[in-house]
């Protein structure tokens, strides 16, 4: 029997591959963590053009029925369907479908405007 204090060679081997799982784990954890940030910012920025794209059919602006798009650059790309619903003198009631898109993920828009008729 051994007097001596100590780990012996077999605990030691087990503690080192339990602490390499716990950071395995922990890394997978920390990637996933930053990948999801990265698509929650793309997400974002996705919104903020498509609201941005949206005001700029504003009242003012003489709208008609078509289907619009286009690159927004960064890999962003926009598509808009204008379908008129009602019209009421010069002034016609317009349904303003928008989507943006990056990658295989995108936002969609939906909103009604009165405008001039062109």
């Amino acid at each position: 029997m051994r007097n001596s204090p100590g780990f012996t060679l077999i605990e030691v081997m087990a503690a080192l591959v339990i602490a390499s799982l716990a950071i395995v784990v922990l890394l997978q954890a920390g990637f996933t963590g930053a990948a999801e940030n990265q698509a929650a910012l793309r997400y974002d920025q996705a919104l903020s053009r498509a609201q941005s794209r949206l005001a700029s059919f504003g009242a003012l602006t003489p709208i008609q029925a078509e289907s619009l798009s286009g690159d927004d650059g960064g890999g962003f790309r926009w598509q808009v369907t204008i379908t008129k619903l009602a019209a009421d003198g010069p002034l016609g009631l317009f349904a303003l479908d928008l989507t943006e898109s990056f990658g295989r993920r995108r936002v969609e828009l939906r909103t009604e405007r009165l405008a001039a008729a062109p």
